[in-house]
């Protein structure tokens, strides 16, 4: 009996074995063509949304396109020295074994075109650009075993030689196309490259420019109001990003470009300075994640135009090759994996021709139209500059910037505009994310907004997409509380933290609540002192200009930053949740909205914050610790644990969740003033964090959906808000006594525009 068991589960895995020995390579062929299509539509999501989800699949789908590919090789490798050996051993082997071998070796060609990956996506992370090497050594022997297999297969079968050697060829330029990408991506590169661009002449870019800031002078009035094409928009961010590009690595900028920055965000609304940052964060983001550095140039446009004729080629001659001895699954198999190729490089053609690079080299192409001579030459390119034109005003109708209304609560009378810009047009996820320690601690999660235009069927359809979710939300909650019962509550707290967090729409009055807290401090930035007491201040600046709120600088000079930001999120939130949520209060929004996302940033991004995070990991634990004891285990709300807290058995972790209830109860004094204080602390806190990142650590989040964090870093490196300690030696560099500084509060439009007038005289 058992000797029979034995015997059936031998033939199962032999049978198992031979299905498999079958079909491998054609399973393995079809599954990396999907995986290159995947990634050529998918990766560009991942700067959309801040799902972890899609970015877990699109991590799976960027790790095992190589790796299949690679193994798809190994396989044709393997099965071409099998072949091999059988003709050694068997003079009379059949033609249809030696065809076989021959499509086995196209198919070889087509993996290692795979393997150059789509232009969408060459480095999931920042660091993976830095394996340049490895992935050199990896293109090496890749290269090396797909000519072993031709060698194999030329001796015996000489009949798809040509095509075999265009797909080959076409996939040796695609793989060296993203080593130079990985290589001109990394870290270390760029820092060197930025270095030698830290001194870029005076274009006639940067001269219309300077006319353009005249006309943003007379135009803008309202902040919400976008006066600027989405073209304009890009051409103005293509023109900081090649200058402040640099702040990526820490570097440092000229008082030249400074002044210019200053200037135009002095000038520019609000919303349109968000959209401007917006596309230059999306040029940063394309720079360290896909093949754009090694794809700019006339060489890589050629090298790419040979490389899709050879495909093209390889087509024409296979479809003209005589199939009747062919297996008509091998033929299909070849026929779809060249229709892919064909069709993956269209496909990248159409993304480039709609990307935002095209967008900024047709607008710098039409100034440098305007200086032909030559009257015959001027005609053509007046045509192609009117083609252009017409492509341009398509792509403006298209990207004009949407919003809608959201309301903070159902029964809120209070509405607000956020952007709603169409999920294919986006540049970053339009969101801001939301972590409150109470939702942690009583396992609820925050409160999220309401789109008041939203009909029923969309409300319908978003309910239940977000069902899924909410039940594995659910479960995993409960298996939590189950496991505190048998294991204890201390070890589920430290491993649970945080699960509890929500994604709001981005309110516009909220970014121009901060745009304008940063350029009213940017005014009086005139030397590296100045600058240092803004980028230092984290709240005490604000209050030290109110002489009522002078009692409050202990709670945010004493502390360590991360006890601040604990401080004053419980604050906010006893503050908050004391009073009417239907009336409607800008600032008291604002506060709540920056202390979520702030206590979300020190809990949720530990690794793009640590440079200012501290042990707010284990403040967090000590506090949850404290609330979860026995002492407060029956306390579900706010006034029951400010009664507790008052206790002298609490034990030393709830000390700071004291003082921040101590810090509640005197802001509860100010009355009418209090949220305008709150409000005001918050955004020099979110400043604080933002200028003390490295500009490393805010690039990183931008291939995760975005965060405002990186958008208020970009905005204070404009406003000349940044300051590091070895900028001092630069002073002269950086920073002109001569110069005459903006005065947007006034509205003094003659200096404004006798500024532009001087600077224009200092450029000719």
């Amino acid at each position: 009996m058992i000797k029979k068991n034995i015997q059936s589960k031998s033939m199962a895995f032999s049978s198992i074995s031979d299905l498999w020995n079958k079909w491998n390579i054609r399973v393995i062929l079809i599954l990396s063509l999907s995986l290159q299509v995947f990634l050529i539509l998918c990766a560009p999501l991942r700067k959309k949304i801040l799902n972890p989800h899609i970015i877990f699949l699109l991590w799976l789908a960027y790790l095992m396109a190589d790796w299949v590919a690679a193994f798809g090789i190994g396989l044709i490798s393997h099965s071409q020295g099998n072949l091999f050996a059988h003709a050694t051993h068997a003079t009379h082997a059949t033609h249809a074994i030696e065809v076989d071998r021959a499509l086995q070796a196209l198919w070889a060609s087509f993996l290692l075109l795979h393997l150059g990956g789509p232009d969408t996506i060459t480095a999931f992370s920042i660091e993976d650009s830095s394996l340049w090497r490895r992935h050199l050594l990896s293109l090496i022997f890749q290269v090396g075993v797909a000519i072993y297999v031709f060698v194999q297969k030329f001796a015996y079968d000489k009949s798809l030689v040509i095509p075999t050697t265009l797909v080959f060829l076409a996939g040796v330029i695609k793989n060296v196309e993203r080593t130079l990408a990985l290589y001109l991506s990394s870290l270390p590169r760029l820092r060197k490259s930025m270095m030698l661009m830290s001194h870029i002449p005076r274009t006639k870019a940067y001269l219309d420019l300077v006319e353009e800031l005249k006309v943003l002078g007379r135009e803008y009035s309202n902040e919400e109001n976008p006066k600027l094409a989405d073209s304009i928009v890009v051409k103005h961010a293509y023109f900081f990003f090649e200058r402040f590009q640099c702040f990526i690595s820490d570097l440092i900028y000229r008082s030249e470009e400074r002044r210019m920055s200053r200037r135009y965000f002095h000038k520019v609304s609000a919303v349109d300075a968000l959209r401007v940052i917006s596309v230059e964060l999306h040029f940063m983001y394309e720079l360290l994640h896909t093949k754009v550095l090694a794809i700019r140039s006339k060489w890589s446009y050629i090298f790419r135009f040979i490389a899709f004729t050879k495909v093209v080629m390889a087509f024409i001659l296979f479809n003209r090759f005589k199939k009747d001895q062919l297996p008509k699954l091998d033929v299909a198999i070849t026929y779809i994996l060249l229709f892919g190729g064909i069709a993956l490089d269209v496909t990248t053609l159409l993304i480039l021709v709609f990307s935002d690079w095209t967008i900024a080299r047709i607008m710098l192409y039409k100034t440098r139209s305007s200086q032909i001579e030559d009257l015959f030459l001027l005609r053509q390119k007046m045509k192609l500059c009117s083609f252009l034109q017409k492509l341009i005003s398509v792509m403006d109708d298209l990207r004009k910037p949407r919003f809608s209304t959201c309301k903070l609560e159902p029964n809120a009378s209070a509405t607000y505009t956020v952007l709603d810009t169409p999920f294919i047009l986006r540049r970053w996820s339009e969101s801001i994310s939301a972590c409150n320690i109470f939702s942690e601690i009583w396992k609820e999660s925050p409160r999220k907004m309401y789109k008041c235009d939203w009909c029923w069927g969309m409300i319908a359809f978003s309910n239940i997409c977000s069902l899924a979710f909410h039940m594995t939300k659910k479960i995993i909650s409960l298996f939590h509380q189950t496991r505190e019962t048998f294991i204890g509550r201390e070890l589920s707290i430290l491993e649970t933290i945080p699960r509890y967090t929500s994604k709001n729409p981005f309110i516009n009055k909220l970014w121009i609540f901060i745009f304008k807290e940063v350029r009213r401090k940017s005014i009086c930035v005139r030397d590296p002192k100045e600058a240092r007491k803004i980028f230092e201040a984290r709240g005490d600046l604000f209050l030290r200009d109110r002489s009522e709120a002078i009692d409050l600088l202990e709670y945010v000079t004493k502390p360590t930053y991360d006890a601040c930001v604990i401080m004053w999120h419980i604050a906010t939130e006893f503050c908050y949740r004391q009073e009417n949520l239907t009336e409607g209060n800008d600032e008291r929004e604002f506060s709540k909205i920056l202390s979520d996302y702030m206590f979300y940033l020190l809990f949720n991004q530990l690794n793009v914050v640590s440079a200012v995070a501290g042990f707010a990991q284990v403040d967090l634990l000590s506090i949850m610790m404290t609330i979860s004891s026995d002492i407060m285990r029956d306390i579900n709300d706010m006034e029951g644990l400010r009664k507790a807290l008052h206790n002298d058995s609490v034990p030393e972790g709830g000390r700071l969740l004291y003082r921040g209830i101590e810090l509640a109860q005197k802001m509860e004094t100010f009355r009418e003033t209090k949220w305008t204080v709150m409000s005001g602390v918050w955004v020099e806190m979110l400043s604080y964090a933002a200028g003390h990142i490295k500009g490393e650590a805010h690039v990183q989040v931008l291939s995760k959906g975005g965060e405002l964090l990186a958008f208020v870093w970009l905005l204070m490196a404009h406003c000349g808000c940044l300051y590091k300690p070895e900028w001092s030696s630069y002073k002269g560099f950086m920073f002109e006594k001569s110069e005459t500084e903006l005065n947007d509060d006034n509205g003094d439009q003659e200096e404004d525009e006798e500024d532009v007038s001087t600077m224009e005289t200092e450029i000719v």
